[in-house]
């Protein structure tokens, strides 16, 4: 079992990257940055994959199969499905805004159209928490 333990390390740094994202998710500097879990990810890696070539074993070829896969998975739901789209509605400086209409404090519908050509108009949209 001694000889096993960059596996042993690798799994768990693995596993203890999971638990820290999934404990801190409500933190928005941890939810909003991948970075600490993937690079772990990445550690465990280079760890198992350290041990896969000084001692060719399974336990270190699941080590290494594993964190390689949690790794390519973190990095796919990052960067590829949890990327913002790019919009085709960017307005360009001067264009008119298109019509639409919100609730506002009370909720009560108001819609821009109501306030052309009256009063300038700021709107403010609040990202909040989620």
């Amino acid at each position: 079992m001694i000889r096993y333990w960059p596996a042993l390390v690798s799994v768990l740094l693995s596993l203890g990257a999971i638990a820290g994202y999934v404990a801190f998710l409500r933190v928005h500097s941890v939810r909003n940055h991948p970075e600490l879990y993937l690079v772990a990810f990445a550690l465990a890696t280079l760890i198992a994959g350290v041990a896969a070539w000084r001692a060719a074993r399974w336990p270190n070829f699941v080590a290494l199969a594993l964190s390689a896969l949690l790794l390519i998975l973190g990095g796919y739901f990052n960067f590829v499905l949890a990327r913002v789209p790019a919009t085709a509605t960017a307005l360009r400086v001067g264009e008119p805004a298109p019509d639409f209409t919100l609730p506002d404090a009370m909720g009560a519908p108001v819609s821009l159209a109501s306030f052309r050509d009256r009063t300038p108009v700021v709107v403010v949209f609040y990202r909040g928490s989620w």
